[in-house]
Formats: C-alpha cells, structure tokens, sequence
C-alpha cells in the first residue's frame, strides 16, 4: 500500500521495515525534529498554507497514494481543501484529553479516524462516522535498546512529563515512587530526557515505572521492555494485556500493592531479569514494522466514509483544529477568517477568529476580539465559548462589571445548553494551562455522558473588587 504521510515514520523504524508500505512523507523542510533528531520529509510542504491539491500535484513521478495518513490533527495543520482529499484518508489522535475543544469538528476530514481504545466510543458520540481502535504508540528503533554493556544501577527509573497540571493523577504515583528511596530503593525522576539520553537511561533501570493518562498502551509501556527494563504498569489499563502477559512479560500493580510488589522485584532478581528478558523479547514482535500488516488490514475493511458537512463545516473545523498546532499565527487566522467568509454570521467561526486574532496580536487585538466575540454572542444565544472567551478577554480590562456579565452569561448558556455542540469550541486561554486542561476534561465527560451541563461550574467567574470602569473595551 502506498502511503502519503506527515509523520516521517522512520523516527520509529526503519522504512524497509514497513511491511507492506511505500512511504511517501510531507511538512516543512526544517521540521521534523523526534527527540532532537532531524526526519526530513521527502517533499516539502507547509498544511498551513497550501492545499491538498498542490500536496498532489508535488508527489515524485509514478507515487499515485492509496491514503494519506495524518498523524495528529490537533499539533499538526491539515492542508486547505483536505475534505476534498480525491484519496481515503485516515485520521490518529491522541491527546485528546488536552486538546479535545479543538478537535471536536473534524468529521469532514477523515474516512476512518483512529484512536486509543477509550476514545473510540467518545469520537463516535462526536458524530466521526467511523472510528476504529489501533495502538500508535511503539518503540523508537533509533533510540531505544538493551545495551549489554550498560550496569543496571537503577532500581527503578521514570522520565516523562511531570507537569502537575497535565498529569495531575500520576503526580501522587511519581510521589509513592519516590518514596521508595526510604526503604532502600535507588531511584531516578526525570523529565525532559530525549533520545539516545532517554534510552541510556532506562538501560540502566532494573524496573521502568509507568502509568498511562487514558489507560492506553503510551510510548513508555513500549520503550521501557525495548531498553530491557521490567515494565511495571497500572493494572487497570485497557491495552496492555494485548501486548504483554502480566507477570510473565510485565507486572501490573494496582493502588493497594504498588510498592509491595516493587520491593518483591527488587529482591527477587532472578525473577525481575527473566521477566525483563521475556519484556524485550516480545517488544520485538511490536515494533512499527511489525504492526504494519495489522494496520493495513484494519484499514482495508470498507468503512461509510467521511462526513460530507458542507465547505463551512469544513472551514472551521481546520481552523479550529490548527489554533493548536505549529502553525504560524497568520497562517491560523488566514483559516480562521476563510471560515467567516464561509459563514459570516455563524457563532462559531466568530469565535474562532477572535481566538485565532489573539493567538497571532496578542492584547494588541483586544478591541477586535471583543467586538467579533459580541457579534459571535449576537449570532447564537446559547454558545457558551464565545461569551466565556468575551469575559476572558474582558477580565485583563478594567471594565470588571462588563467581564462578570459576560461571565455570569457563559455560565448560564453552559447550565441550559441543549446539546454538547453548545459548549464545543476552543476557550481561553490556549495551551496547557490548569483551566485548558479541565476544560477539555469536562468537554470529554459532557460528550460521554451527553450532559453538557456538567461544564458549566468551569465557567463561574471570579469575584473581583469592581473598578471605576471605562469606555475602551465597551
């Protein structure tokens, strides 16, 4: 199967690996950077700023594409006119526990959308026409092996994200992890370690301690067994047992045995190598390469296709969905306003221009955010985003009074919101703050559980002392 790609998927194995698979991959030319090694693309190409068609039209001679993959919608831009794609395309998300708010309307752009086994109900209830389970997650071949000259002289090593607010639940993990030094364990936390660094790291650990975000089988349930560490993992994960036998290939640990069953490891030896060993052993069997032939035939079976929304539908849901990703604030809002040509009077794509506005000016643009985020408010008396985002933008001014009112009426479009459509869009602020990322939890929860309702309590305002107001943002 011939495969266009914006993923160099060598990062992860070697393309003569690719069992069944001409790669053919796009993206800018000083991108893609894995774990600080430069993948180049074999044709240079900016999906912020250019089309599909032009992405076609620039394939080396004789490279006709079966489907073009997109891995990771939400940190990498779609190209103009993607929906118009005359080739299948298939979709991979992942953390869609953070970016959720603008990933919400990509229905138009993929036959088949492929996710972690706890979001494929999710992405359904969202409307994706055909959402299927495949595990994108493996090991780095570049990076990740057992070095036989390497001492162990870990007991057990984690590196990973340690920001509190993105991993609020293993925050507690990674502290009871800790605490194994007082019981004698030699302990490494880290974060921030890539590549070759990375991989001497976990080489070194006798135990490689992970925990998932959304019971999926992560990078690191992969990499640690690669570099011949035992993998210990949470018991309740959806995947693992897929991939490895518990106690055999990997020990699970639940919340009432984790550091017993750490110590036991750690004493027992002969059991943690050969348990390590049979790790390593089967992490072989689930490199990129070898999960090729699984993915093309998941991908062969015949699917309804994607959703045939509309050129405005389609419009907004890329700028949106690029508000997230690498692209240039200009390229961002030149999305943004193709989606209020195509819809001028549409709360949504309103809303999605003042937010693009910001993105690229910064407090330079408040004055045009908030007039479009009024218009957005004017347009749909029960979006939630728009009037959170106007008391957002409000909430830097000294027109406290204006902010609450905007506040205390996004709450209320929240509480009596008929449908998850009402509160789904990108709020204020972007990124990987505390309240983005309770936000995307909630939207999660309301779409799962078709209760929107249960995000208004995210959108109380804050009480503030008013000031003597004044007229420049009214």
């Amino acid at each position: 199967m011939r495969i266009l790609c914006n993923l160099p998927l060598e990062c992860f194995d070697d393309r003569k690996n690719l069992r069944g698979v001409e790669l053919c991959t796009f993206g800018p030319a000083d991108r893609m950077l894995v774990d600080g090694v430069h993948f180049p693309f074999d044709v240079a190409f900016d999906p912020s700023r250019q089309s599909i068609d032009q992405l076609l039209a620039s394939l080396p001679n004789g490279f006709q594409p079966d489907l073009v993959m997109i891995w990771w919608p939400d940190q990498e831009p779609l190209p103009a006119n993607f929906e118009n794609c005359p080739v299948p395309t298939v979709g991979i998300v992942s953390d869609y526990n953070l970016s959720l708010p603008t990933t919400t309307r990509l229905q138009p752009f993929f036959d088949v959308l492929l996710c972690d086994r706890a979001g494929v109900d999710l992405f359904a209830q969202m409307g994706y026409p055909d959402v299927r389970h495949f595990c994108q997650y493996t090991w780095k071949r570049p990076f990740h092996d057992r070095s036989p000259d390497t001492v162990r002289d870990l007991d057990v090593a984690f590196a990973g994200n340690l920001n509190p607010a993105v991993q609020r639940e293993r925050a507690p993990w990674i502290a009871r992890l800790c605490n194994l030094e007082s019981r004698g364990a030699k302990v490494a936390v880290h974060q921030g370690v890539k590549g070759s660094a990375y991989g001497d790291l976990l080489a070194r650990a006798r135990i490689g301690f992970n925990r998932s975000i959304r019971g999926e089988m992560n990078l690191r349930a992969f990499e640690v067994p690669a570099c011949g560490a035992l993998l210990m993992m949470e018991r309740e994960n959806l995947e693992v047992r897929d991939f490895f036998v518990d106690g055999e290939e990997c020990v699970l640990y639940g919340e009432d045995d984790f550091e017993a069953i750490a110590l036991e490891l750690l004493r027992d030896e002969p059991r943690r190598a050969r348990i390590a060993k049979a790790g390593h052993r089967r992490a072989q069997q689930h490199t990129l390469g070898n999960r090729m032939p699984a993915l093309l035939s998941l991908l062969a079976q015949k699917g309804p296709g994607r959703s045939r929304n509309g050129a405005a539908a389609a419009k907004l849901g890329r700028a949106e969905a690029m508000l997230t990703t690498w692209a240039h604030g200009d390229a961002t809002l030149a999305a943004a306003m193709d989606a209020v040509r195509a819809a001028p009077d549409d709360a949504r794509a309103l809303n999605v221009l003042a937010v693009a506005t910001l993105r690229w000016k910064g407090v330079a643009a408040a004055r045009d955010a908030v007039s479009l985020l009024h218009r957005a408010c004017s347009a749909d008396a029960g979006f939630a985003p728009a009037a959170w985002n106007l008391a957002h933008v409000l909430h830097g001014s000294d027109r406290q009074d204006l902010y609450l009112k905007a506040a205390e009426e996004a709450q209320r479009r929240a509480t009596h919101a008929r449908d998850c459509s009402q509160i789904s869009g990108p709020l204020l602020p972007l990124g990987y703050s505390a309240q983005s990322i309770d936000w995307s939890r909630a939207l999660q929860h309301a779409w799962r559980t078709a209760k929107p309702s249960a995000t208004a309590h995210l959108l109380q305002p804050q009480r503030t002392e008013l000031r003597p107001p004044s007229p420049a943002l009214a």
